[in-house]
């Protein structure tokens, strides 16, 4: 793989975990004790993806000290570096995934 296509891609996964690890700490019960996020990053000669597991659901947040027009931009932009992206419920928790083709 050419060295430029590598650093894009590393730097747009680097966003894309950073963005769907901060939504696990602040909108799942990841962030309670012994909360647990795990990041799984399957390559291929075609594609790379990324999968973030968390604990699923928890209560709504009441920290009021956080400016929402700080929040809420990551994910778009997690999707606009990735060709695809998705999420779905599981037995463990929740899992938000992203896939680019190389």
């Amino acid at each position: 793989m050419h060295l430029l296509l590598v650093d894009k891609l590393a730097e747009a996964f680097e966003l894309i975990v950073s963005e769907y690890g901060t939504n696990a700490l602040w909108h799942t019960a990841s962030s309670r004790p012994g909360g647990r996020i795990r990041a799984e990053l399957n390559i291929s000669s075609r594609q790379t993806r990324l999968t973030v597991l968390d604990d699923g659901p928890s209560p709504a947040r009441t920290d009021r000290s956080v400016d929402p027009a700080e929040h809420g931009r990551g994910l778009l932009l997690a999707d606009a570096y990735a060709d695809e992206t998705g999420e779905y419920d599981c037995a463990d928790g929740h899992v938000t995934w992203a896939l680019i083709r190389h």
